[in-house]
């Protein structure tokens, strides 16, 4: 969750260099999106790479154990500050790609704000994401 930016990209960005199916969420889908193509980048990368080292030819281990095909990347654009979203969003997961492994929960909302001089909405939604969506999303 959260893959469009910050830690939510690197996760993303790593998982890929280590040959994950990834399914992204974010509330950004233009910013989502971006990190598909990073991530498809990288599975291009490494899809050239295995198709220019010759079959047989002993390699650093990890590349000859784990497969290059099937890399895949799925975008779901989500507000997991609403539940309904979160449940309808994660029942299309489970139909499009199927149940997940790994979730790495890290969306999150920072205000920028002191606390007195937060507005109530802003606070809420503070909560929703940072607390109560990781609940609904785990």
């Amino acid at each position: 969750t959260g893959a469009g930016s910050g830690l939510g990209r690197l996760f993303a960005l790593e998982f890929a260099r280590r040959r994950a199916l990834l399914v992204l969420w974010d509330i950004n889908t233009q910013s989502n999106e971006e990190t598909a193509g990073m991530v498809r980048h990288i599975y291009r990368e490494m899809a050239e790479e295995a198709a220019a080292a010759a079959p047989g030819v002993a390699g650093d281990g990890e590349k000859d154990v784990l497969p290059h095909c099937n890399l895949q990347v799925y975008t779901y654009t989500c507000d997991v500050g609403k539940r309904e979203n979160v449940y309808s969003t994660a029942e299309r997961v489970r139909k499009e790609v199927g149940e997940v492994s790994v979730l790495v929960n890290n969306a999150g909302v920072v205000s920028g704000h002191h606390l007195l001089e937060c507005p109530d909405e802003l606070i809420e939604r503070t909560m929703m994401v940072n607390c109560h969506a990781h609940f609904w999303v785990t």
